[in-house]
Protein backbone atom coordinates (compact mmCIF):
# COMPACT_ATOMS: atom_id res chain seq x y z
CA UNK A 1 0.00 0.00 0.00
CA UNK A 2 2.95 2.93 0.90
CA UNK A 3 4.38 1.58 -3.14
CA UNK A 4 0.82 2.91 -4.03
CA UNK A 5 0.70 6.36 -2.18
CA UNK A 6 3.93 6.40 -3.65
CA UNK A 7 3.07 6.32 -7.22
CA UNK A 8 -0.57 8.27 -6.54
CA UNK A 9 1.42 11.36 -4.99
CA UNK A 10 4.24 11.30 -7.64
CA UNK A 11 2.10 10.35 -10.54
CA UNK A 12 0.18 13.69 -9.27
CA UNK A 13 2.46 15.95 -8.98
CA UNK A 14 4.01 15.37 -12.42
CA UNK A 15 0.52 15.99 -13.48
CA UNK A 16 0.17 18.91 -11.76
CA UNK A 17 4.10 20.15 -12.93
CA UNK A 18 3.89 18.60 -17.13
CA UNK A 19 0.05 18.17 -18.34
CA UNK A 20 -1.77 21.39 -19.61
CA UNK A 21 -4.94 22.62 -18.90
CA UNK A 22 -14.98 2.11 -11.11
CA UNK A 23 -12.31 0.60 -13.19
CA UNK A 24 -11.80 0.51 -16.76
CA UNK A 25 -13.10 -2.60 -18.79
CA UNK A 26 -10.66 -6.07 -17.32
CA UNK A 27 -8.73 -5.60 -20.95
CA UNK A 28 -6.53 -8.76 -21.80
CA UNK A 29 -4.22 -8.03 -24.86
CA UNK A 30 -3.88 -10.05 -27.96
CA UNK A 31 -0.35 -10.24 -28.43
CA UNK A 32 -0.51 -12.08 -31.81
CA UNK A 33 -1.20 -8.90 -33.51
CA UNK A 34 1.95 -7.12 -32.40
CA UNK A 35 4.15 -6.38 -35.02
CA UNK A 36 7.57 -8.28 -34.53
CA UNK A 37 9.75 -6.17 -37.03
CA UNK A 38 8.01 -2.85 -35.82
CA UNK A 39 8.82 -3.66 -32.13
CA UNK A 40 11.64 -6.48 -32.06
CA UNK A 41 9.56 -8.79 -29.80
CA UNK A 42 7.69 -11.25 -29.82
CA UNK A 43 4.23 -12.25 -28.60
CA UNK A 44 6.04 -14.84 -25.60
CA UNK A 45 8.36 -11.61 -24.70
CA UNK A 46 5.51 -9.24 -24.65
CA UNK A 47 3.17 -11.55 -22.36
CA UNK A 48 6.33 -11.08 -20.10
CA UNK A 49 6.74 -7.51 -20.23
CA UNK A 50 2.74 -7.63 -19.04
CA UNK A 51 3.49 -9.71 -16.37
CA UNK A 52 6.46 -7.39 -15.19
CA UNK A 53 4.50 -4.42 -15.72
CA UNK A 54 1.33 -5.92 -13.69
CA UNK A 55 3.91 -6.52 -11.03
CA UNK A 56 5.52 -3.71 -10.89
CA UNK A 57 1.80 -1.47 -10.79
CA UNK A 58 -1.14 -4.13 -9.73
CA UNK A 59 -4.60 -3.18 -9.63
CA UNK A 60 -6.52 -2.79 -6.64
CA UNK A 61 -10.00 -2.17 -5.32
CA UNK A 62 -9.67 2.02 -5.44
CA UNK A 63 -6.48 2.64 -7.88
CA UNK A 64 -5.82 1.18 -11.45
CA UNK A 65 -2.75 -1.35 -12.62
CA UNK A 66 -0.87 -2.04 -14.80
CA UNK A 67 -3.20 -4.02 -16.94
CA UNK A 68 -5.97 -1.41 -16.62
CA UNK A 69 -4.51 1.16 -17.87
CA UNK A 70 -3.34 -0.49 -21.36
CA UNK A 71 0.27 -0.37 -20.06
CA UNK A 72 1.48 -3.22 -22.77
CA UNK A 73 -0.19 -2.18 -25.62
CA UNK A 74 0.29 1.29 -24.81
CA UNK A 75 4.77 0.59 -24.77
CA UNK A 76 3.90 -1.43 -27.74
CA UNK A 77 2.49 1.17 -29.49
CA UNK A 78 5.60 3.55 -28.70
CA UNK A 79 8.27 1.08 -29.75
CA UNK A 80 6.45 0.72 -32.97
CA UNK A 81 7.02 4.08 -33.54
CA UNK A 82 9.73 4.98 -36.47
CA UNK A 83 11.23 7.78 -34.73
CA UNK A 84 11.68 6.59 -31.35
CA UNK A 85 15.94 5.96 -31.12
CA UNK A 86 17.05 1.71 -32.08
CA UNK A 87 18.62 1.75 -28.75
CA UNK A 88 15.74 2.47 -26.31
CA UNK A 89 13.66 -0.55 -28.69
CA UNK A 90 17.16 -2.77 -28.01
CA UNK A 91 17.27 -1.38 -23.96
CA UNK A 92 13.82 -2.52 -23.79
CA UNK A 93 14.36 -6.16 -26.05
CA UNK A 94 16.94 -7.00 -23.80
CA UNK A 95 15.90 -6.32 -20.54
CA UNK A 96 12.72 -8.72 -21.53
CA UNK A 97 15.23 -11.64 -22.54
CA UNK A 98 17.19 -11.02 -19.14
CA UNK A 99 13.61 -11.11 -17.14
CA UNK A 100 12.93 -14.79 -19.53
CA UNK A 101 16.64 -16.21 -18.78
CA UNK A 102 16.56 -15.22 -15.24
CA UNK A 103 13.15 -16.61 -14.74
CA UNK A 104 14.29 -20.29 -16.15
CA UNK A 105 17.60 -20.27 -14.11
CA UNK A 106 16.20 -19.61 -11.43
CA UNK A 107 12.84 -21.19 -11.39
CA UNK A 108 12.54 -23.49 -14.23
CA UNK A 109 9.82 -21.61 -15.22
CA UNK A 110 8.48 -18.74 -17.06
CA UNK A 111 7.54 -15.67 -15.19
CA UNK A 112 4.08 -14.92 -16.18
CA UNK A 113 4.03 -18.24 -14.25
CA UNK A 114 6.23 -17.82 -10.61
CA UNK A 115 4.26 -16.62 -7.56
CA UNK A 116 4.24 -13.01 -6.24
CA UNK A 117 6.66 -13.56 -4.35
CA UNK A 118 9.24 -15.09 -6.44
CA UNK A 119 8.66 -12.70 -9.41
CA UNK A 120 9.33 -10.28 -6.76
CA UNK A 121 12.80 -12.12 -5.23
CA UNK A 122 13.26 -12.26 -9.36
CA UNK A 123 13.23 -8.71 -10.24
CA UNK A 124 15.22 -7.95 -7.37
CA UNK A 125 18.16 -10.02 -8.90
CA UNK A 126 17.48 -8.35 -11.86
CA UNK A 127 17.89 -4.83 -10.34
CA UNK A 128 21.46 -5.77 -8.82
CA UNK A 129 22.32 -6.57 -12.34
CA UNK A 130 24.15 -4.04 -15.02
CA UNK A 131 21.44 -2.00 -15.94
CA UNK A 132 19.04 -3.82 -14.43
CA UNK A 133 18.02 -1.15 -12.09
CA UNK A 134 17.44 1.04 -15.06
CA UNK A 135 15.34 -0.93 -17.33
CA UNK A 136 12.99 -1.62 -13.92
CA UNK A 137 12.71 2.02 -14.03
CA UNK A 138 12.15 2.64 -17.59
CA UNK A 139 9.47 0.15 -17.39
CA UNK A 140 8.26 2.28 -14.87
CA UNK A 141 7.87 5.47 -16.74
CA UNK A 142 5.96 3.74 -19.25
CA UNK A 143 3.54 2.90 -17.11
CA UNK A 144 3.26 5.79 -16.16
CA UNK A 145 2.95 7.04 -19.56
CA UNK A 146 0.11 5.14 -20.45
CA UNK A 147 -1.43 5.82 -16.86
CA UNK A 148 -1.60 9.83 -17.81
CA UNK A 149 -1.76 10.04 -21.25
CA UNK A 150 -4.62 11.10 -23.60
CA UNK A 151 -6.43 7.74 -24.20
CA UNK A 152 -6.43 8.63 -27.69
CA UNK A 153 -2.99 7.13 -27.86
CA UNK A 154 -3.92 3.86 -26.51
CA UNK A 155 -3.59 4.14 -22.70
CA UNK A 156 -5.39 5.20 -20.05
CA UNK A 157 -9.03 3.80 -21.39
CA UNK A 158 -11.93 6.00 -20.59
CA UNK A 159 -9.56 8.43 -18.31
CA UNK A 160 -9.15 6.02 -15.68
CA UNK A 161 -5.47 6.83 -14.69
CA UNK A 162 -7.52 10.42 -14.66
CA UNK A 163 -10.29 9.66 -12.63
CA UNK A 164 -7.92 7.59 -10.44
CA UNK A 165 -5.78 11.16 -9.34
CA UNK A 166 -8.92 13.26 -9.35
CA UNK A 167 -7.58 15.09 -12.87
CA UNK A 168 -8.85 16.82 -15.76
CA UNK A 169 -7.54 16.89 -19.33
CA UNK A 170 -6.53 20.15 -20.73
CA UNK A 171 -8.64 21.57 -23.61
CA UNK A 172 -9.07 21.04 -26.42
CA UNK A 173 -7.66 17.10 -26.63
CA UNK A 174 -6.96 15.29 -30.10
CA UNK A 175 -8.71 14.02 -31.76
CA UNK A 176 -7.96 10.54 -33.18
CA UNK A 177 -6.86 11.74 -36.88
CA UNK A 178 -4.69 15.03 -35.18
CA UNK A 179 -2.32 12.49 -32.97
CA UNK A 180 0.89 14.26 -33.26
CA UNK A 181 3.06 11.83 -35.27
CA UNK A 182 -0.02 12.17 -37.93
CA UNK A 183 0.78 15.87 -37.80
Amino acid sequence: MRRRQFLGWSMSAALAGSLSPVHARNWVPDFSAIRLKATGMDAAQWQVMAAVQAHLFPSEARAPGAADVNAAPYLQWVLSDPSLEKATRDFIRKGVVSVMSLSRTEYGSSFPSLAIEQKEQLLRKLEAQPHGRDWLREVLSYILEATLTDPVYGGNPDGIGWKWLAHRPGYKRPPADKRYFLL
